[in-house]
């Protein structure tokens, strides 16, 4: 019972994160939260705030643990996935961490079919009203390489290779948890065989490095596996800020964002993207290659000419690259979407929308004053 408490507890307490954590009819969450957390690693995580804090600080909230002691446990969390852990000078800074994207991403090397079994569980039963969002989304998406015409002005948001091709780095690439864990249902992915696409830039490329989970690659080699996305008919989905540390590149199948969005009656209302597909009836030819690529199913051949579901349709251009008649064309949308600047701003906006103004300033005085959030 006292551990069953402790568990409930901790899910409470990471609900109060920018995305929250809540509760399920069947309380698989609680089962997720046990395969993840010893009761002490639950137990220090009570104690952790949303916003990054060193050892000492954390410390104040656990006086009868060494300091040491509390340090080393800090560092096996953070080890583990469970936690996150900033450099900040010459210390650490540590705080509680989404459970995705997040928590859940960090257990590629430790994922198990039942660990993958009860995520897809939670993300169906309630996960995925908390994920998804008709405001601020923790993911967008952005057109594939061919997808936007030399003469359009594009942002440079949306033009993810001339953002990579700008960038310092460093670059690395992971194995995709998402077909990883379908692989471990034995339900293979029937898009691609490619699984080490998941892709980070920068402080996120060198973590999972140094945690060996990812690989450094170069430059020219993330800009292949962005061109390899586009051959295998993958949705690109960036973080969304201006300046994205990490870059998923997702099938309909396996992908758990693309499948539990499918289960709204809109799914493009849940993506942010400033662009839709539209298609020339009068040179389609309905040769339904662009149907056999659309992860969403946006895309339905009649009367002689594809058309597109706009409540479906979340730009990601695929149907464009390979269309032999050159029948569709990106559209910008009405109202263009500028993603915050970098995941601390995102963050911001996020518990923004939650809590509204007079809940961020209860949150900002209990930093002040050194309380947890």
């Amino acid at each position: 019972m006292e551990s069953e408490i402790l568990y409930r507890k901790l899910q409470q307490h990471l609900d109060r994160m920018p995305v929250g954590f809540p509760a399920s009819p069947s309380a698989v969450e609680i089962r997720i939260l046990r395969q993840l957390f010893t009761p002490e690693e639950a137990e220090i995580a009570l104690e952790l705030s949303a916003f990054p804090e060193p050892a000492a600080v954390i410390h104040k909230r656990l006086p009868g643990m060494a300091l040491d002691g509390l340090t080393r446990l800090l560092e096996q969390m953070s080890a583990k996935g469970l936690i996150l852990r900033l450099p900040s000078g010459k210390e650490f800074l540590y705080s509680k961490l989404i459970f995705a994207i997040g928590m859940y991403e960090r257990q590629v090397h430790r994922l198990t079919a039942g660990l993958e079994r009860d995520s897809r569980q939670y993300m169906q039963e309630a996960f995925g009203q908390a994920f998804h969002s008709k405001k601020t989304t923790q993911m967008r998406i952005v057109p594939v390489n061919q997808s936007i015409p030399v003469e359009r002005n594009v942002a440079t948001c949306d033009d993810l290779r001339a953002y990579v091709a700008a960038c310092a780095g460093p670059f690395a690439r992971m194995t995709c948890i998402c077909r990883h864990g379908k692989d471990l249902l034995g339900e293979p992915c029937k898009q691609t065989s490619l699984r080490d696409n998941c892709l980070t830039i920068g402080p996120a490329a060198q973590w999972a490095v140094d945690y060996g989970i990812a690989r450094f690659i170069g430059k020219e080699e993330m800009l292949g596996l962005l061109d390899a996305a586009d051959k295998e008919g993958l949705v690109l989905q960036p973080e969304n800020t201006e300046n994205p540390c990490f870059v998923c590149c997702c099938c309909g199948c396996c992908c758990g964002v693309l499948t539990s969005a499918k289960r709204f009656p809109q799914p493009a209302d849940y993506f942010r993207s400033n662009f839709y597909a539209e298609v020339d009836a009068e040179i389609c030819q309905s040769c339904g290659a662009c149907e056999a690529r659309c992860q969403m199913d946006a895309i339905r051949s009649e009367n002689g000419a594809s058309q597109v579901d706009r409540g479906l349709c979340i730009g990601c251009g695929l149907c464009l690259s390979t269309c032999p008649s050159g029948a569709l064309r990106m559209q910008t949308r009405e109202r263009q979407n500028v993603p915050p600047r970098n995941t601390r701003a995102l963050y911001l906006q996020l518990l923004q929308e939650r809590y509204g103004s007079w809940g961020m300033a209860k949150l900002a005085a209990r930093k002040m004053l050194g309380m947890k959030i």
